[in-house]
């Protein structure tokens, strides 16, 4: 019957093409017609989450036409698609997953705009996302590479020990004064890392659905990696009540 399934399936994708990497032109800007992220369906909702994380970031850290920007965790092209909306100044975007099939609509899509975006796929080992890898892995890039880092809801599915290795590795590749940008489930008064807590937010889905930190615990992982917090803000995404830290490479 599975067999089935991915022969009507491919016999779909031949005569209609691949939904997934298919787009919608809007203000501007490339945006996927298939969607990973949670409760950005509406285009204006899905380019303004962007937005407003770009914005909160510029009193700590301004773009500029010598900035080289890491998007660890980019999905399709979310944050990118941002900063092609708004204009920013920047020299070099780059954008890091270890889903295949959203840097490769990326690849196609973002990188339209111009050779100053590229993207890497990272076949890095994580149980919600990529089970059939076999590790972590040290990013291809050399030290103190990146003026800045963003990363959304990434380490909402990682364990501890994963958050600490890619920790050391922003730690590595982080210039002196640039800005690490992190979106997490963090709370106060609840054990150091739980996986999918009970009653939390709302139901779980699989495996790394959602991982809560304690607050003092999870910024102590920062602190001890050579960054100094600039700012926290508890649920500061509305739309998944994920928690921002920002902080500044010491």
């Amino acid at each position: 019957m599975a067999n089935i399934q991915k022969l009507l399936r491919k016999v779909k994708y031949k005569l209609f093409g691949n939904p997934y990497y298919k787009r919608q032109q809007y203000q501007g800007v490339n945006l996927p017609s298939f969607r990973e992220n949670q409760g950005l369906s509406e285009n204006e909702d899905y380019l303004q989450s962007a937005v407003e994380q770009l914005e909160s970031i510029q009193p700590h850290k301004a773009f500029s036409h010598e900035l080289c920007f890491l998007d660890f965790g980019c999905g399709q092209g979310r944050i990118a698609n941002g900063i092609q909306y708004l204009k920013l100044p920047f020299h070099t975007y780059t954008g890091v997953d270890t889903h295949e099939l959203s840097i490769n609509w990326c690849k196609k899509w973002i990188s339209a705009y111009g050779s100053a975006y590229q993207f890497l796929h990272v076949p890095a080992y994580n149980k919600r996302y990529n089970k059939q890898a076999e590790k972590l892995q040290v990013l291809p890039f050399e030290d103190n590479s990146f003026d800045m880092i963003f990363l959304n809801s990434v380490f909402s599915h990682m364990i501890t020990a994963d958050v600490q290795f890619y920790l050391d590795e922003f730690s590595r590749l982080m210039k002196t004064g640039g800005l690490l940008y992190v979106t997490g489930f963090v709370e106060e008064g609840v054990p150091e890392m739980e996986e999918n807590p009970e009653n939390y937010i709302s139901e779980n889905h699989g495996a790394l659905f959602r991982v809560r930190y304690e607050k003092s615990f999870f910024l102590k992982q920062f602190t001890d990696r050579g960054f100094t917090i600039k700012d926290y803000n508890h649920q500061g995404i509305a739309r998944t009540k994920q928690s921002v830290v920002m902080a500044i490479k010491s």
